[in-house]
């Protein structure tokens, strides 16, 4: 609703929101959209607008659709090789069930018989696309969550890092043909939005690596291309709690995207991160996270809003919100826009230190901005320092956006 638009942006500060959207929802018979639906949307969007906050439209699925557990796909767009399907009540798990798989198999199989799935997909794609482009918030579009290989998804995946198995040659050719078919689709329409894509489903999101290869934009101009990984410890999940001598998970996760972004010249958002803030040394693993993030200069956005959960918000007795704990780890200073070229940025908690450098840009017109929660995190005031070694740099302050 409307008020958490206003939430998200004044009592945390944050500018950016991925926005879900279901292709079940947009296409429900083939070939039909719900216009319905995407003036809903709209109505959010402009909310988002209203409070300067930048909104990336995620086409959503988890399990491929609905009919297996979660959300996604229209049930008209399922081929599941008609094999019987009985739900595992770990959602999850759904991933490793025969008929999830062939869904999966199926759609990614353009060369096969299936090929109508990824053409009404990349379609719907085009629609959305054009009808939000030139929309104040929309900033850009999320190709696909965490798409899974089908049958090639190994739960050995998870602890090794192949580069000749199954699933690395699903996102060699599968995976980068599907996104680059998209990618065209969406350009015939919208030429400015950002396109972000991400690695296949489960190991990446664990620090293994991702084998898609280069894309191409076909805007004119500099490509406008976002690589948005996932970041999620199983170690954590399955432990409970975060033990540094026995998760490698962010030490492999920064090498692995480290080298897939040299491949990619892609920007760097990661779609989805979180973690449980009951589990152990959580508050650890975050800023240790976040750290990493702050040195790789990427972007990101937290799993997820929603009050309970792993959310960094509750519902009180009367429903009233109440922040959690970890709400104050994610809100923190950042750079929110620099009139040049970010060199380094980065925020000790315990210190409460935010530094950052950049070389300015002459022909910059806007200025930078760095967002500081000074009630949340220097109640007793703060002060700027190094400011003085630029030539002409001056600075201002708006109390009215804490």
């Amino acid at each position: 609703v409307e008020e958490d638009v206003e939430r998200y942006a004044d009592l945390w500060g944050f500018n950016a929101v991925r926005y879900l959207i279901f292709w079940d929802a947009i296409e429900p018979s083939p070939g039909e959209y719900d216009q319905a639906y995407l003036d809903r949307t709209e109505e959010r969007l402009d909310w988002f607008a209203d409070n300067d906050i930048a909104v990336i439209l995620d086409m959503h699925q988890d399990v491929y659709a609905e009919y297996f557990c979660c959300d996604g796909a229209p049930l008209w767009a399922i081929e599941d090789d008609d094999i019987p399907f009985e739900q595992n009540p770990v959602w999850d798990l759904n991933y490793f069930h025969p008929a999830v798989m062939a869904a999966f198999d199926n759609f990614f199989d353009f060369a096969g018989e299936h090929s109508r799935l990824q053409t009404h997909f990349a379609d719907s794609w085009a629609v959305v696309a054009n009808r939000f482009k030139d929309h104040p918030a929309l900033i850009g579009y999320d190709i696909l969550n965490e798409p899974s290989p089908g049958s090639a998804l190994d739960a050995g995946d998870f602890n090794a890092t192949p580069s000749d198995g199954a699933a690395a040659e699903f996102d060699r050719t599968k995976l980068t043909d599907f996104y680059q078919r998209v990618i065209n689709s969406i350009r015939e329409v919208d030429d400015r939005g950002w396109i972000l894509y991400e690695p296949r489903y489960a190991a990446p999101a664990n620090g293994q690596p991702s084998f898609i290869l280069e894309l191409e934009d076909p805007r004119e101009g500099s490509p406008r291309l976002v690589y948005g990984p996932h970041l999620y410890s199983i170690s954590m999940e399955f432990l409970g709690g975060y033990e540094p001598s026995m998760d490698d998970t962010l030490t492999d996760w920064e090498s692995s995207r480290a080298t897939e972004l040299e491949l990619q010249k892609a920007h760097l958002l990661i779609g989805e991160w979180g973690v449980d803030p009951s589990w152990g040394n959580a508050e650890l693993f975050m800023n240790e996270l976040l750290a990493m993030c702050d040195r790789m200069m990427g972007s990101w956005t937290y799993w997820s809003y929603d009050p309970g959960g792993w959310g960094i918000w509750e519902r009180g007795p009367g429903g009233e919100l109440v922040e959690r704990d970890n709400a104050d780890i994610v809100v923190r200073p950042y750079p929110r826009s620099v009139a040049g070229i970010p060199r380094s940025f980065s925020y000790n908690p315990e210190t409460r230190v935010f530094s950052m450098s950049f070389d300015p840009s002459p022909s910059a017109t806007l200025p930078t901005e760095v967002y500081l929660p000074e009630a949340r995190h220097y109640p007793d005031g703060w002060s700027l320092t190094g400011c003085e070694t630029a030539q002409g740099c001056s600075w201002t302050w708006d109390a009215d956006l804490e």
